[in-house]
């Protein structure tokens, strides 16, 4: 992957110390904490070696983002397609037809990102096959706990089979 050619498309020259710090961190099987103030570039920072993770023969779910609203779901989601990778994404968010989310899960893309409630929902339902999923990325973790939905994230953990001290997962929070 190019990442040169994807920050080009975000006018960016180069990646900034956090950014080149989880580059190097994401490769090794462990959990990642990036701790950083808004605005800093933590979505690139794990987007970007996410990409180094993913496997292009596969059709079902990779990666598992959660995310406590419809804003960063639709944020992640808007920068991921901007960088122009050849991987699907998605995004499931309360607000959102249940619908045109049934349908695009029924060809799964690579990476969703979604709030813990229709995450929940879509496992519950059977619409989301959660067992080729490798790699969770929590982002902003504390506002999901804060806003109540550490009942739909636990069921959601357990619903993750192949997340375990072989596997990544990146928790992400905002520098207080």
């Amino acid at each position: 992957m190019d990442y040169n050619q994807i920050l080009s498309r975000f006018d960016i020259s180069e990646l900034n110390e956090m950014q080149q710090a989880s580059l190097k961190a994401i490769v090794e099987p462990n959990d990642v904490t990036l701790i950083s103030p808004t605005g800093s570039g933590k979505t690139l920072a794990f987007l970007l070696p996410v990409l180094q993770l993913l496997n292009d023969k596969s059709d079902e779910v990779q990666v598992l983002i959660i995310v406590p609203s419809r804003e960063l779901a639709l944020q992640i989601e808007k920068v991921f397609k901007q960088m122009g990778t050849k991987f699907k994404i998605n995004s499931c968010y309360g607000g959102h037809s249940v619908r045109v989310e049934e349908n695009n899960l029924q060809h799964p893309p690579t990476i969703l990102v979604g709030t813990p409630g229709r995450i929940g929902h879509h496992i519950r339902r059977k619409n989301l096959n959660l067992k080729k999923t490798h790699l969770l990325i929590l982002d902003e973790f504390d506002k999901s706990l804060a806003l109540g939905f550490e009942e739909d994230m636990s069921y959601i953990f357990g619903s993750l089979k192949n997340i375990d001290k072989n596997f990544l997962s990146i928790f992400l929070a905002p520098k207080s």
